[in-house]
């Protein structure tokens, strides 16, 4: 006997739904709970049909219909859930996927979902819940855990959890020992930490393994610009990282400071002027204003460290600079 493709989607979808909803003993159902259910299953494998061909508008509205029958499928509600995702309706998204928690707790696709809706709407605390569950679930020498720790590790590190987000990602590098994107974390984080030693080590480790990595360029040329040492090394670092990305702002800046390390004033406020064009940063604004100050152009300093102060509030260096040219200028 012959079936289109369409025909074997649709009856494959209703035996997966039959299994997760019928008890064994079908037989006790009333009639007209029977009726109930092969309406819902027929909407679901509508539904199903729906997504596969990827219309989600369809397919969602085939699930809703299958809902009316069936309450407490969790299937139908995490394929619900998911449509609602991807047509960007967050709120019911995450309604749906909760019930599927409450019929399913072991129910792990329902998690990570959560998990990406809670961190496009940056809802962090709520999104790390969702990773950590996951962890606890799987094994931690299972691979498919190094993607959960990068998303956990970066969640981490949006909320300022730094030791958190380094442990998330030294797993990853005891399974991945070359990986420089890694490293490159790494070493960001070491720098927020004030493990200055250990980033510089990391980073070069990682321009090792992967010489084009302009992240790991541009931020060991920026430290060693810090220092004000290896001026030379941290200009070619900066511009080997440029080469790459030549319309990167934070690239920009930090060739336009080790232009001001280096004293010169004049080609350190071109480049950093270039790099406010692309990027609007209160590190950027405060690094103009200590060259304007260079170069006697004090209004113009204040003006640059107040917007630095405005886009980040609470800097104490930038509100020294402030008060102390706002002395100066009462002084005159």
């Amino acid at each position: 006997m012959h079936r289109t493709k369409q025909g074997i989607i649709l009856v494959c979808a209703g035996v997966c739904l039959m299994a997760l909803v019928c008890p064994a003993t079908a037989g006790a159902f009333a009639n007209e709970d029977r009726v109930a259910l092969a309406k819902g299953l027929a909407h679901y494998a509508m539904g199903y049909r729906d997504d596969l061909l990827g219309q989600t508008n369809h397919a969602v509205l085939e699930y809703e219909k299958a809902e009316q029958f069936d309450e407490s499928g969790y299937l139908i509600r995490l394929r619900l859930g998911t449509g609602y995702a991807r047509l960007n309706m967050l709120p019911e998204a995450i309604d749906q996927l909760q019930v599927v928690h409450q019929l399913n707790p072991e129910d792990m696709q329902s998690h990570y979902l959560l998990a990406l809706i809670y961190s496009n709407q940056r809802q962090y605390d709520d999104a790390a819940r969702e990773y950590e569950i996951i962890l606890k679930t799987f094994s931690e020498e299972e691979p498919q855990n190094i993607e959960i720790y990068g998303y956990l590790g970066q969640l981490y590190y949006s909320q300022r959890r730094y030791d958190q987000a380094i442990e998330q990602f030294e797993k990853i590098l005891a399974v991945e020992p070359n990986n420089a994107d890694v490293m490159y974390m790494l070493g960001s984080l070491y720098l927020e930490t004030a493990q200055k030693e250990s980033a510089i080590a990391i980073l070069q480790k990682s321009i090792g393994i992967d010489p084009e990595h302009d992240g790991s360029l541009n931020t060991l040329g920026y430290l060693y610009t810090e220092d004000g040492k290896n001026l030379e090394e941290a200009m070619d670092l900066i511009q080997r990282a440029l080469a790459i990305a030549p319309e990167n702002g934070a690239y920009l800046d930090s060739l336009g400071w080790a232009y001001y390390k280096k004293g010169m004033y004049d080609k350190a406020l071109e480049t950093l002027k270039k790099a406010d064009i692309i990027l609007k940063d209160p590190v950027i604004y405060d690094h103009i204003g200590d060259v304007c100050s260079k170069l006697n152009l004090n209004d113009e300093a204040l003006k640059y460290w107040k917007l630095s102060l405005e886009l980040l509030p609470g800097q104490d260096s930038v509100l020294q600079k402030i008060e102390s040219a706002e002395n100066k200028r009462v002084s005159k």
